[in-house]
């Protein structure tokens, strides 16, 4: 491989030497948002319903600043509310937007559908676990080749085919990711990929963490985090 892919790697052997011999899952979750792809598509599909129109009961005010609030104040909670925004829209609809929205993102990594592909290879399973709206990575699982069956995300229950504003529990996020992967998966992963410090919690649920980011937005607290225990780096 590649030097500059070098921690890739190193994560990968990792991973196999931790389930060499070993019966049961090998379950490999990955975030989504600046993991699998360099920029946020579940924000990004948020400001493109804003700014078209369709979400159907939105309060009033600058959605998009009350969002960037909610986050700054709590992660979690505005994560959720971005979801909860989607109230009123068909279920067919949004997954219908969403699909056309991932067919013009460009931001996809290959890097990361290459050690997707290795892992399954590999005899992993493959998990998407996200703080984003479950509809839309969904569809954009398609870019990294991994089953829309496989993604966990923030989503609302649905009555009737149409989105409510009741949240389904656990929040994906931080301590909730972990708290999905038990609800939903019933085993931890042996290797978990994440790129922020809403990340953490998942990653120290793997056996094998691996930590990716961006060389000019790099996150000093998680990339402090992974040197001190030797978790293994990769800045795109």
């Amino acid at each position: 491989m590649q030097d500059w892919l070098a921690p890739l790697s190193l994560a990968w052997r990792r991973a196999l030497r931790s389930v060499q011999g070993r019966s049961g899952r090998r379950l490999a979750c990955f975030d989504a948002d600046g993991t699998l792809w360099s920029e946020d598509i579940g924000e990004a599909f948020l400001r493109w319903l804003i700014a078209s129109g369709n979400l159907r009961n939105p309060p009033k005010g600058d959605l998009w600043e009350a969002y960037e609030e909610r986050v700054r104040q709590d992660r979690s909670a505005g994560y959720t509310w971005a979801v909860q925004l989607m109230a009123g829209i068909p279920e067919a609809d949004l997954f219908a937007w969403s699909r056309w929205f991932v067919a013009a993102w460009p931001n996809a990594r290959p890097a990361m559908r290459g050690l997707i592909q290795g892992l399954e290879a590999d005899g992993f399973e493959v998990w998407i676990v996200s703080a984003s709206n479950r509809w839309t990575i969904r569809a954009a699982s398609s870019l990294m080749g991994v089953p829309e069956t496989r993604v966990i995300g923030i989503e609302v229950e649905t009555r009737d085919g149409v989105l409510t504003d009741t949240v389904v529990h656990p929040v994906v996020c931080m301590a909730g990711k972990v708290a999905a992967i038990d609800k939903y998966l019933g085993a931890r992963p042996v290797i978990a990929c994440a790129d922020s410090l809403g990340d953490l919690q998942m990653l120290e649920a793997a056996e094998v963490p691996l930590v990716v980011g961006r060389k000019d937005q790099q996150s000093a607290s998680l990339l402090a985090i992974a040197a001190d225990r030797n978790w293994p780096v990769h800045l795109f």
